[in-house]
């Protein structure tokens, strides 16, 4: 476990800092303070008329833009020069679930916390449905255990939601990761079709998160709208129930990634299916 968490205190490619170094300096190891330097300079697309702001067609573009260092790229050239900063809601940069955790993931990383993203449901934004959404996670040494935290929830988001548990410590019964959600689904626990968002519904959006949580384990935190050849693409229609055990497998190696890791990292690694493409270009944005 010792070397479980070294690895995600660590950077990766999407988390790691170059030439913007000095917008990062003295990060505390506190997660409130992280999260609030996290809600400084992001803000998410699909609330964004709740704050005042009508998006024009270039704006919406902003969560395209992938790594930690070229968002603080873009957010200098909106004014900032240190994400403490506390700025109006039109100076932010428009972002999603996933980029909210991949920064606060980074932020932690930078004040020496072992922290990563994951991606999977909540059940707090639509009754009775699990939305597609990410959230941060990171090591609580006090408590010896990883401790899941929705970076996105400011007041705003937090009163509209009439939120019944705190945004700094969310249980595994508000948000469900991919391989448990894809395990109680198959387990005929819950209703596959009760998982997803906007038209995106079943297996397939179970899949595609399923993918995207084992992926940003191993430190790739994808785009929800990321495709590449291999299941990510493959119709659901397509699939054999070979295929469909794949993706069992896949759940419980994730599941238990951290205390076989090795397993996990194999798993995931040797199958061109599963893994994220070293070559980025081979990436498709199935949204342009």
């Amino acid at each position: 476990m010792k070397d479980t968490l070294k690895f995600y205190q660590e950077h990766d490619m999407m988390t790691e800092i170059k030439t913007m170094k000095h917008m990062v300096t003295g990060i505390p190891k506190d997660i409130k303070t992280i999260v609030t330097y996290v809600q400084n300079i992001l803000l998410h697309q699909h609330w964004s008329e709740v704050y005042g702001l009508e998006l024009s067609d270039e704006r919406k573009k902003e969560p395209f833009i992938r790594s930690f260092e070229d968002k603080l790229i873009f957010l200098n050239k909106l004014g900032f020069t240190h994400v403490s900063e506390q700025r109006t809601n039109d100076h932010k940069m428009i972002s999603i679930c996933r980029d909210f955790s991949v920064v606060a993931a980074a932020l932690c990383r930078e004040a020496g916390i072992p922290a990563r993203a994951r991606c999977g449901f909540a059940s707090y934004f639509e009754k009775d449905k699990y939305i597609d959404h990410w959230v941060l996670e990171y090591w609580n040494e006090e408590k010896k255990k990883w401790v899941m935290v929705d970076a996105q929830l400011d007041v705003l988001q937090q009163r509209a939601l009439k939120l019944p548990f705190d945004p700094l410590d969310v249980s595994e019964n508000y948000f469900i990761t991919g391989p448990r959600a894809w395990l109680l689904c198959r387990e005929g626990k819950l209703n596959p079709e009760l998982f997803g968002i906007f038209k995106w519904w079943g297996y397939d959006y179970l899949r595609c998160n399923l993918i995207f949580d084992a992926n940003s384990l191993l430190k790739m935190p994808m785009q929800p709208w990321d495709m590449w050849e291999g299941y990510k693409s493959l119709p659901i229609e397509e699939w054999t129930e070979e295929d469909y055990k794949v993706m069992d497998d896949l759940s419980i190696h994730d599941i238990n990634g951290d205390h076989h890791f090795e397993a996990f990292y194999q798993y995931v690694q040797t199958n061109d299916k599963i893994k994220v493409p070293e070559d980025l270009s081979k990436v498709i944005n199935s949204l342009e």
